[in-house]
């Protein structure tokens, strides 16, 4: 007799894997229209698909006029007495995570506006003189999901949606795993790759393949 566990599957909730591109909207709005610095850097992740650590490890010297350079990462560490440390690395996640990312018109003016609002700062991402840690980016984006009224979900998932969207407007392989800061384009499609588009949007598109049967 066959164990029941051979048929258990682990349910994996595909919309909740990535925004779609209706709540992209809706919430790159309310970010461009309620801007501090936290929402400013979740609208920097959304534009540019880096790692939430990436982001709060950002400096200023890392930008370019249409560029980010990602060259350090936030790590979580125990110390020797046992107690959880956050510290920034001077190497970035992955020896592929070494990369430059390009910058699309609209994330010019986020880094802008970054600038205007913590303009003395060594990070990117400060408050009252301290960086700003990645959990800290983690809790504003559950705030702003319920703000604007969709599921939360983590600032990985924008990550994911970040490389969805390349994929789906047909960047070339290995510009979309060199901007994702994967080693080559199967990680991204395995991992990071999942169908954002809206109900209205996946249902046409069948109805439209499907019209001649």
């Amino acid at each position: 007799m066959l164990s029941n566990s051979i048929f258990e599957r682990k349910y994996k909730d595909r919309d909740k894997e990535v925004f779609n591109e209706d709540e992209v909207e809706c919430i790159l709005t309310y970010l461009k229209y309620n801007q501090d610095i936290w929402n400013l850097g979740l609208k920097l992740q959304f534009e540019t698909g880096a790692r939430i650590g990436e982001i709060a490890a950002l400096r200023f010297e890392d930008t370019t006029e249409d560029s980010i350079l990602i060259r350090r990462t936030e790590v979580k560490y125990r110390d020797d007495d046992g107690k959880w440390r956050l510290e920034v690395a001077e190497v970035p996640k992955t020896e592929a995570g070494y990369r430059e990312i390009f910058l699309p018109a609209e994330a010019q003016n986020t880094l802008r506006a970054i600038k205007e609002l913590n303009p003395q700062g060594t990070f990117l991402f400060e408050n009252e003189g301290k960086r700003i840690r990645s959990g800290t980016f983690n809790h504003r984006l559950t705030r702003v999901c319920e703000k604007v009224g969709i599921p939360p979900r983590s600032t990985h998932k924008i990550r994911k949606t970040y490389g969805t969207t390349l994929i789906d407007n047909n960047v070339d392989d290995s510009i979309v795993a060199e901007q994702m800061g994967h080693k080559d384009i199967s990680t991204t499609r395995k991992i990071y790759y999942y169908s954002n588009k809206s109900r209205a949007n996946k249902r046409e598109q069948v109805r439209a393949a499907l019209k001649g049967i």
